[in-house]
């Protein structure tokens, strides 16, 4: 669990949209995962049973809960050592929530590929196997949830 707390947070914030919904998607995992244990495979990879496992909680916990709305703190984004001027932590911090609400609004398979790729560090292999699509769809998928953020992010080329 200490291995993987992490990434089950991320996967399951990515997908619940919001703090106390993805601890709570979280919990239920690590259970669900406790007690499906006698059933993996060990000559299978473990990330792909861990992720379907974590993202079906997620996934559970957002349609039971409806509060996908709510703000969610990037964690995973770090901020400077120095002590930057208010404008620019200002302007920063609207850029980090534009970069949010982006990723909010992708298609689900989308955001999925997003957060895998960016914020789980899997390779397209990787995401490819833990999804179940070819790898072409991975890199598709990647692309066109870059290109629409950069749109809604106010990021395109040219600006």
């Amino acid at each position: 669990m200490t291995r993987y707390r992490q990434r089950a947070y991320g996967i399951a914030v990515s997908l619940t949209g919001n703090h106390d919904d993805a601890m709570d998607a979280m919990q239920k995992a690590f259970i669900r995962i406790h007690h499906s244990l006698p059933r993996f495979l060990l000559d299978e990879p473990f990330f792909p049973w861990f992720y379907r496992i974590v993202r079906n909680t997620a996934l559970n916990q957002r349609r039971d809960e409806k509060r996908h709305k709510g703000d969610v703190p990037l964690e995973w984004v770090k901020q400077s050592d120095g002590q930057p001027d208010p404008l620019s932590v200002t302007m920063a911090d609207e850029l980090r929530q534009k970069v949010w609400n982006g990723i909010q609004e992708l298609p689900p398979e989308m955001r999925e590929m997003f957060v895998l790729y960016h914020f789980q560090g899997l390779k397209y292999r990787e995401i490819a196997t833990t999804c179940g699509v070819p790898i072409g769809t991975v890199m598709s998928r990647l692309h066109a949830a870059r290109t629409r953020l950069r749109q809604v992010a106010g990021l395109e080329e040219g600006q």
